[in-house]
């Protein structure tokens, strides 16, 4: 069994991942690892997209990261649960402490179900997508939820 590195960074991309392959960074990940995390071209991280596993990669750019690199698997992908959660929607700082656990305790699925009480009346989804792919990131989980 390999061992788990829990040392370096994790992004989660939205590409397909193979040997050898080269991923885009966008514009607010190349920020994020060159400016936040201040990594640069050289660096190894480990990315994720929850379908392909997750694999090491080298930064690569002139400036600032662009791209990356991908050079070995670390881990293929799990067959996940398949735990859906219906909850009715909270407020912002609640729902989002919720999506964070609940893609820590790995539910597949997040829906927002509208009940008699519920007070809140709209979910911004964009949010609650980011929120799920960050608690990912720093879980170490390789699948994110899906919204409904």
């Amino acid at each position: 069994m390999m061992q788990r590195d829990f040392k370096s960074p994790r992004l989660f991309v939205d590409a397909p991942l193979d040997a050898g392959g080269r991923v885009a960074l966008e514009r607010e990940q190349g920020h994020y690892l060159g400016n936040v995390l201040r990594l640069g071209t050289g660096d190894s991280i480990l990315v994720f997209n929850g379908h392909d596993g997750e694999w090491r990669a080298q930064i690569e750019g002139r400036k600032r990261p662009e791209h990356l690199t991908l050079t070995e698997q670390t881990r293929p992908q799990e067959t996940p649960c398949d735990l859906h959660l219906l909850f009715a929607p909270l407020k912002h700082a609640r729902l989002d402490y919720m999506v964070q656990k609940a893609v820590e305790m790995g539910a597949s699925l997040l829906a927002p179900t509208l009940t008699q009480f519920t007070q809140v009346s709209r979910v911004n989804t964009e949010r609650m997508r980011a929120n799920a792919i960050e608690a990912a990131e720093q879980c170490g989980i390789l699948k994110s939820a899906r919204n409904q």
